[in-house]
């Protein structure tokens, strides 16, 4: 939103109805990826339905809002899922399905193991992890052992950062990884630019990928100290 929004070409051709259309869509995408980002999949099924109905205006005890209006002008399409789809601030604003935006598979000359065939879900996570790494956001990828979410991560890293802005790193946890460890993996990753402050080549930035989060041991209070760590982390930008 904050990209369209400082397009002045796309602004100065918007009118008020049009931009309040662009900032309902990115804000019902935002809420399929935060609040229900984290749903199995009977869960997303369940949230998808609510959601859905939700914009349409279907529970009387959560109306839609008065400032947004008698009804939503982008509310999602009535086929799949709300997972299934994009919003493209695009015209008035629309849904885009993530089965379009499938490429074919045009690598030559690549070792067979390094392949990863398009599919809706290589495209929606690159796609999300894009958004995430272009706007500073922190990600976490959840799911099954062997669902292929270190090749995606490292697939997008080093074929398609640009390293002209973007230093990538990769650190992976283990049972016996202990905090220190943790910030001194971290800390090898970053220059020295004056005391007590350290950080990437000046003009770039440093995106590291943490494989195995869930690996360190937890201690005798319940708490995983490197885990801890890295909240403190984003917590306060600082250690």
């Amino acid at each position: 939103m904050n990209e369209a929004c400082s397009d002045e070409e796309a602004v100065s051709g918007a009118d008020r109805k049009v931009m309040k259309c662009w900032i309902i869509g990115a804000f019902m995408f935002a809420a399929v990826w935060s609040f229900g980002a984290a749903c199995d999949e009977s869960g997303r099924e369940t949230f998808s339905n609510f959601l859905k109905e939700l914009t349409i205006g279907e529970y009387p005890n959560y109306p839609i809002p008065q400032d947004v209006g008698m009804k939503i002008d982008c509310t999602f399409p009535k086929e799949g899922s709300v997972y299934d789809y994009k919003f493209l601030i695009r015209g008035k604003g629309q849904w885009y399905s993530w089965k379009d935006s499938i490429t074919p598979l045009t690598a030559t000359n690549i070792n067979i193991r390094e392949i990863i065939v398009p599919t809706v879900d290589t495209v929606r996570y690159s796609y999300l992890m894009d958004l995430c790494i272009r706007h500073h956001r922190p990600i976490l990828f959840v799911g099954p052992t062997g669902t292929g979410k270190t090749a995606y991560v490292q697939d997008k890293m080093m074929k398609y950062l640009d390293k002209e802005v973007f230093v990538p790193s990769f650190i992976a946890f283990s049972t016996q990884t202990s905090a220190s460890q943790a910030q001194d993996i971290i800390m090898s990753k970053l220059e020295k630019r004056r005391k007590g402050i350290f950080g990437p080549p000046f003009g770039k930035r440093c995106v590291i990928f943490i494989d195995d989060l869930n690996m360190p041991a937890v201690e005798i209070y319940g708490a995983q100290p490197p885990i801890e760590l890295l909240r403190q982390f984003f917590d306060h930008g600082m250690w």
